[in-house]
């Protein structure tokens, strides 16, 4: 054996370099289940319980159940909130005790359009105030909680264009709240309650998908601006 063949069989291996975990990008399906369990469910209890005669009043009541369940699931498990489930059960719950307190459901309309004025008045007050909310709803969904992606998240802040995104979207999330109860408020005078009550969920899922989409398509933007501007590559 030569020595050169010595020397290469007895040094030492090269470094191995850490391979970086690929992280799953964000994509709409990934709040299907998210959808599915604090939107649509709530509503499909609540038609199939009416649809069996049981009183519209304890039917929303029963569909507060999947969303705190899951939103009690989301503590236990990551310590953190549920925003969408948190929404929905406020929004059916708040209006299911006032309902069932007054006997009477003109209260479940009135409660409703209070809580859509009250979300709709956070959200575009939080423009006023340090960073906007959708800053703190879109962070979890983005960065899955993981302590790294957060910093890359939180340093973003830094830049116009991200800022100016996160704010516009809130500011839409924000009169969309408040459309929705100029629409709650138009037709509750020309329908019956009972269709005011029964249509009031189906419009907060259909505004709720519709600004999810406009969410994602603006941040896209924000981010191909960031990476043209900035010279940015997204870290997220």
């Amino acid at each position: 054996m030569t020595v050169a063949a010595f020397q290469a069989m007895t040094a030492n291996p090269p470094a191995m370099t850490a391979v970086k975990p690929q992280v799953r990008p964000f994509r709409f399906a990934m709040l299907v289940p998210v959808l599915l369990i604090d939107v649509v469910t709530p509503i499909g209890i609540l038609k199939t319980l009416e649809w069996f005669g049981v009183p519209t009043v304890w039917a929303l009541a029963a569909g507060c159940a999947p969303p705190a369940l899951n939103s009690l699931r989301t503590w236990i498990g990551s310590r953190r909130l549920d925003p969408v489930g948190i929404l929905m059960m406020a929004s059916i719950g708040s209006g299911t005790t006032a309902s069932l307190v007054s006997g009477n459901l003109y209260y479940r309309i009135v409660t409703d359009v209070c809580l859509n004025g009250t979300w709709g008045l956070a959200f575009l007050g939080s423009l006023l105030v340090g960073k906007p909310l959708m800053f703190f709803i879109i962070r979890p969904i983005v960065t899955g909680e993981d302590a790294s992606r957060n910093e890359i998240w939180n340093g973003l802040w830094r830049y116009t264009i991200f800022r100016s995104a996160i704010r516009f979207i809130t500011a839409v999330w924000g009169a969309a709240f408040f459309v929705q109860v100029l629409i709650e408020l138009g037709i509750a005078r020309i329908l019956t309650f009972e269709t005011v009550v029964t249509f009031s969920p189906i419009m907060g899922v259909v505004a709720t998908l519709l600004l999810i989409v406009f969410t994602k398509q603006h941040m896209r933007s924000a981010r191909e601006r960031l990476e043209l501007v900035e010279h940015l590559k997204w870290p997220l």
